[in-house]
């Protein structure tokens, strides 16, 4: 059957421009676009003059931050007008390995969206922060040439990169595209990092050092997530001449953002009120980031082209009012599916009691510093007791090799304390809060449910269960909403912050400045060494 949409105002990313068309999609594909009586066909909708942009796409996520499998995240994304999604799977390596990364990519072809894959990089992080599993080149081997695998995950071990590691280098020759991860790398260490042909970066976070990443050949993606909020910083990088090199991701966003704010739809609000030409960010969401992962397919309305579009609303803010998957209305295609089994490794932990978690009274300590808006932390100098000073703990969740107890600064939680098992990247057990019986109340929740997230104030424990690998729950997205809501409801009695959990989330990750903390202790992330917590 031959589909013809009458009537468009289509944007053509190629040029910039906006054209007043109709065009026709056989078998889920461009077949001709043009005036109306050059098109011959079956059925005929008209779009009354409705402007149409490609199918939107995400240059970089991680479909388990999101909380859902990724059947689930691609009903969720479709209906914000993404059609396509670049995910890295390295949540789940690092607690799984390969049979994570396995039931990811067989998960995702019952997606709506079309979902592809990265394969992880740096499992585990850094050589120390062995979490579930370890991936190495030759494991890797099995997924070069995979039609769902478009390259190599972010190579977050950029010390190992500038420093010429063997098993680095063997990763990094497996696949033709290598996506970045370098957070203030500049200067002749940036040099060298690109110089072994990594191709992206999602951690800018000042406009400078998005220019001399473009300046040696960089893609960059402007990313707007949970925790780490850089489009608007980052817009003024954008313009005619770069936009081609630019692309929007969202990285790591929990599903009530993502449903209720959006995903690339959402980036392309920020980017317009942040200045940046409507053009100029349609170009980054469609064509820039298919060419920058060599999809020739899409990108762009144009014959030959699968036939992912968004029909817009009559609105001075970007907003989608039908979205198309290969010609056909998301509405037709958004029914929950079964998800695919997946058996999940179990908690082995060594818990801490109360007298671990007792600390000198005086004293200068380090101190894990919050910034709002970004997954790097500050490594402040404080006494032991200061005004905003809280205990944080990470606990080993595969071989019982111990805890730590750390100092973190920004949470302001009053009462209560949270608890999760999603922390990034080994994926451990990590908790922060008002006092140290309410710390342990919450870490034990998270490993009674076999992870998850927990609110604790008092006796009252809210804990929402993510059975698969402690990061994902099969549940449809409504169920899914309506428990974390429940979640969040109890999360406002703490008197913290509404994406407190985003933030405690990056506590652990040792490959982004300056200060976490994982079961051994304290990470300073630029000596790149285990420190002591007090001075």
């Amino acid at each position: 059957m031959i589909h013809i949409f009458d009537n468009a105002l289509l944007f053509k990313p190629s040029t910039g421009e906006w054209q007043s068309v109709s065009f026709s999609v056989e078998n889920g594909v461009v077949a001709m676009v043009g005036v109306r009586n050059q098109l011959t066909g079956d059925k005929i909708t008209d779009l009354k003059g409705a402007r149409v942009v490609p199918g939107l796409i995400d240059a970089h996520a991680h479909i388990e931050s999101t909380l859902l499998v990724p059947r689930e995240f691609g009903r969720a994304v479709l209906s914000h007008g993404v059609t396509t999604v670049i995910a890295d799977p390295h949540e789940i390596a690092n607690v799984a390995g390969c049979a994570g990364i396995d039931f990811m990519i067989h998960d995702a072809e019952g997606a709506p969206s079309d979902i592809f894959f990265m394969a992880p990089s740096c499992v585990p992080a850094t050589p120390a922060d062995i979490g579930g599993a370890v991936i190495t080149a030759a494991d890797l081997k099995k997924y070069v040439g995979s039609p769902r695998i478009l390259g190599l995950g972010e190579m977050m071990n950029f010390p190992g990169v500038i420093h010429d590691d063997p098993e680095v280098l063997a990763k990094l020759k497996l696949f033709d595209h290598v996506d970045g991860h370098a957070p203030g790398v500049t200067g002749a260490d940036l040099c060298k990092y690109v110089s072994h042909g990594i191709k992206t970066d999602h951690e800018c976070t000042a406009a400078e050092e998005a220019r001399e990443k473009l300046r040696h050949g960089m893609y960059i993606f402007l990313r707007e997530g949970d925790a780490a909020k850089d489009v608007a910083v980052l817009s003024s990088v954008v313009t005619p001449l770069t936009v081609s090199r630019c692309c929007f991701c969202t990285d790591d966003r929990h599903v009530d953002s993502l449903v209720r704010e959006g995903s690339i739809d959402h980036c392309i609000r920020v980017a317009v009120a942040s200045g940046m030409p409507l053009e100029l960010a349609l170009r980054m969401a469609t064509l820039s980031a298919a060419e920058c992962f060599g999809l020739t397919d899409r990108g762009l309305i144009a014959p030959g082209r699968i036939a992912d579009f968004c029909v817009l609303a009559d609105s001075d803010e970007f907003s989608i009012a039908a979205v198309y998957k290969r010609g056909v209305l998301s509405s037709e295609i958004l029914t929950p599916q079964a998800s695919s089994a997946f058996v999940s490794p179990k908690f082995d932990c060594r818990f801490p009691i109360p007298a671990d978690l007792i600390l000198p009274t005086s004293g200068v300590a380090r101190v894990i510093g919050l910034i709002l808006g970004e997954i790097v932390t500050q490594n402040i100098h404080a006494q032991v007791g200061a005004d905003g000073v809280q205990k944080v703990v990470c606990v080993d969740r595969y071989a019982s090799r111990g805890f730590s107890v750390g100092l973190v600064k920004g949470f302001e939680i009053q009462t209560g304390a949270i608890a999760a098992s999603i922390s990034h990247d080994a994926h451990n057990i990590i908790a922060v809060g008002a006092t140290d019986e309410e710390i342990l109340a919450a870490i034990h929740a998270v490993a009674d449910a076999g992870g998850g997230m927990a609110v604790v104030t008092g006796d009252e424990a809210t804990v929402l269960p993510l059975p698969i690998a402690g990061l994902m729950t099969a549940e449809p997205v409504e169920v899914l909403l309506e428990k974390l809501d429940a979640l969040t409801s109890h999360l406002t009695h703490t008197g913290t912050f509404p994406r407190a959990f985003a933030h405690l989330s990056f506590l652990s990750l040792t490959v982004a400045p300056h200060l976490k903390i994982t079961p051994r202790g304290l990470f300073d992330v630029d000596a790149f060494r285990d420190v002591s917590l007090f001075l």
